[in-house]
């Protein structure tokens, strides 16, 4: 592969679809035709393609959370193994987080979300890494997660539990989730908002716990971008 560039190299439009991964080599947007991180150790990670394999891979628009790479089934699409920080992906996801390099994310048709094409790939714009963190993924085995914002949008959790929030749970000896409230997500189980945990989940705050069932902790509040 050549040497890495940031940004947008040659100013294409946001929104452009291209029809394969070829394409995207041929327009400067992404280095290679089978990986997903765009990226090296040393220098970071310039560009992310989301394809549909990671099952802990969450889409809310111009917020992302992002699995790093390493010990997934390609075939099931599920972890099998750990993530290390040290891998060259997620070392190179890692530099550009803490140098702030702008990262191009580019959605496949496997992706499972209403945000990526019908078919072939589309470039969705420029974002920044803002977080990252080893968590348990959904089949248990830890993961190295990212959280990206869209450059120019304006992401910033409510401080309250509200109608048409996501909101990240947590229960004791399971994996958090993301409930929505009110509305209809993607990434997200559908909480009623007449419904008693509805009740109790409005008005709350951060790291807040509420009791119902086993018992919940509020590890996020996001605002839904429809």
């Amino acid at each position: 592969m050549g040497n890495i560039t940031f940004g947008n190299p040659d100013n294409i439009k946001e929104g452009s679809v291209f029809s394969n991964r070829y394409q995207l080599i041929e327009a400067g947007l992404h280095r290679s035709s089978v990986r997903g991180i765009d990226s090296n150790a040393s220098d970071g990670a310039a560009a992310i393609v989301m394809s549909g394999g990671y099952e802990d891979d969450y889409d809310l628009g111009d917020e992302i959370l992002y699995t790093g790479e390493g010990g997934n089934d390609t075939t099931s699409g599920k972890q099998v193994a750990h993530q290390h920080w040290d891998s060259p992906g997620n070392a190179g996801l890692l530099k550009s987080l803490k140098s702030q390099y702008p990262v191009r994310v580019i959605r496949g048709w496997k992706h499972a979300s209403k945000f990526s094409p019908k078919e072939g790939y589309k470039f969705d714009g420029l974002f920044y890494f803002t977080h990252s963190e080893i968590v348990t993924g959904k089949s248990g085995y830890k993961i190295c997660h990212f959280t990206l914002n869209k450059i120019g949008s304006d992401i910033q959790g409510p401080e309250k539990v509200q109608i048409g929030n996501l909101v990240l749970l947590k229960s004791n000896g399971k994996a958090e989730k993301w409930f929505s409230i009110g509305v209809e997500a993607e990434t997200a189980q559908s909480i009623n908002s007449e419904s008693k945990m509805a009740e109790l989940l409005l008005g709350k705050k951060l790291y807040d716990k509420i009791d119902f069932g086993p018992g919940f902790e509020i590890l996020e509040i996001r605002k839904y971008l429809a």
